[in-house]
């Protein structure tokens, strides 16, 4: 195994990185293209009558480029908000969201193919 000087590692950190961002982006073969939906907000009314929020920031992961149909987001809201708010806690509340989340993105001909719904940002109040 060859040890490379501090100078020829630093010369060859611009090339490892180009070649790992062309990886990354799916240029290297077996890449994941990740498509950010629209942020979505949700209010929920308790039985002892306090207000909670939910807003949360969700990502779906494909094998190839695609685009989705802004209005998944809604269905995902329309579907959250129908809950109660005993019901939407119980439990993990994050695999809950990103349940109705690959259900929602899955019944849209563009996300046939969505692989997964990653919760990039989760706040409860």
């Amino acid at each position: 195994m060859a040890i490379l000087s501090r100078r020829a590692f630093l010369a060859a950190l611009p090339v490892l990185a180009a070649a790992s961002s062309a990886q990354a982006s799916g240029g290297g073969g077996n890449g994941e293209i990740y498509v950010k939906l629209p942020s979505i907000v949700i209010e929920f009314w308790d039985a002892d009558g306090l207000f909670h929020t939910v807003n949360m920031e969700l990502s779906a992961v494909f094998a190839e480029q695609t685009s989705i149909n802004k209005k998944v987001s809604n269905e995902i809201s329309q579907t959250l908000s129908a809950m109660t708010w005993e019901e939407f806690s119980r439990g993990n509340p994050a695999a809950t969201i990103k349940a109705v989340a690959l259900d929602a993105v899955r019944k849209d001909p563009n996300g046939a193919k969505c692989l997964e719904v990653l919760v990039l940002r989760l706040m409860m109040r």
